[in-house]
């Protein structure tokens, strides 16, 4: 039965907005946390390129070009290389210094939608335009194991520990313990979703929805929808949670990345309250 989704009256929040791409953007991963809590934030986009943005205050730091559609990236292992995916069904591993330089690491059947690094694993996970998503040993390259999706999927998203794995397809969302490889989530919604990306304290999972500008926040244990926002002028296709779960990024067809706080209200990096 899927959960029934009420109209829920919009949260106040202001996102921080992020512009530099010129099309629409697909897929979001923040690294790990590096020199005085900070962290990156890469970004896919169908211009044609990767970009690595600075979390906290939304600058543009380096950007790969491809000579096709980046539909996914993610960092590999660190914060100096990173894993894309696109229309050409290629994986490719950059070194953010060298931004011009790339390694094919394994080639898809068809366009890769969705690919994660799971330094926990030290694989890659990846997902193309069907519903199986692989995971990858990127050394060998061989696919090690698989996972079946009930319908075509739409994203996959990883814990920033890379211990929990969630699913976007069609309208479930589903989650898998990346040690036992045991699904422990899936349910319905009433909405096509584009994607459902899990807080680290794994308490609430944020959904895009395919047809529709809203972001949604859904209690991870009751799966009841708490929150909805609206920031974008396009439908969402992505979020991720940085490492310290207070805020979290979401891409869209209107070619931004966006930055919301988990906990509106708060000061944290460019958010300060306001004293009266």
């Amino acid at each position: 039965m899927p959960a029934t989704t009420f109209p829920l009256p919009l949260t106040q929040q202001i996102s921080l907005a992020c512009a530099g791409h010129t099309r629409p953007v697909v897929q979001l991963s923040f690294s790990n946390t590096v020199a005085n809590n900070h962290y990156y934030l890469i970004s896919a986009c169908k211009d044609y390129t990767a970009k690595v943005w600075n979390a906290i205050s939304g600058q543009e730091l380096v950007s790969f070009l491809h000579n096709n559609i980046v539909k996914c990236a993610d960092f590999a292992g660190s914060d100096e290389l990173v894993i894309t995916g696109g229309q050409d069904k290629a994986v490719r591993i950059f070194d953010v210094n060298r931004p011009d330089v790339s390694t094919t690491a394994v080639t898809h059947a068809a366009s890769v939608r969705s690919v994660k690094w799971s330094s926990h694993r030290n694989v890659a996970i990846s997902a193309d335009t069907g519903r199986q998503i692989n995971i990858i040993d990127v050394r060998a390259p061989s696919v090690v194991k698989t996972l079946d999706a009930p319908e075509n999927i739409a994203s996959i998203s990883l814990t920033s520990d890379g211990r929990m794995l969630s699913c976007a397809a069609g309208r479930r969302i589903l989650a898998w313990d990346i040690d036992s490889f045991d699904l422990v989530k899936d349910f319905a919604v009433d909405y096509d979703v584009s994607v459902a990306a899990i807080n680290p304290a794994r308490t609430r999972i944020v959904v895009g929805g395919r047809s529709d500008l809203l972001i949604r926040s859904c209690d991870f244990e009751s799966e009841k929808q708490i929150a909805t926002h609206k920031g974008h002028h396009g439908p969402v296709h992505d979020a991720c949670f940085s490492p310290d779960g207070h805020v979290y990024a979401t891409g869209s067809e209107d070619g931004t990345v966006r930055l919301w706080q988990a906990n509106p209200g708060s000061e944290y990096g460019l958010w300060k309250t306001r004293k009266i």
